[in-house]
């Protein structure tokens, strides 16, 4: 989706007039507070494994999946949650429904 949805002039411009936008990498190292909570990496193997964050944020249906896009309301809450690619037009539709 960086190389597709999120260069797109219409999104980025949309993104940046009405939401806070941030990409996260689900395997990044580095803890992370988010409502009071540290979260935190945890190893799955030698050299897998996975952000509390991502986790906690990106489950549908008890899986994980890459890319998955979430969007919250301003208290924090989940309004909604895509656990595939969305293309530009479908990624603009979101964001114009949840405006």
């Amino acid at each position: 989706m960086e190389n597709t949805t999120f260069k797109n002039e219409k999104i980025i411009e949309k993104l940046n007039e009405r939401f806070y936008f941030i990409s996260f990498n689900a395997e990044q190292k580095t803890s992370v507070t988010f409502k009071n909570h540290t979260f935190k990496y945890k190893s799955t193997g030698k050299k897998t494994g996975i952000h509390e964050l991502a986790e906690a944020l990106g489950t549908v249906e008890s899986k994980i999946s890459y890319p998955t896009t979430v969007v919250l309301n301003n208290k924090k809450e989940i309004v909604f949650q895509y656990p595939y690619l969305l293309k530009p037009k479908e990624f603009l539709k979101v964001l114009n429904k949840i405006e």
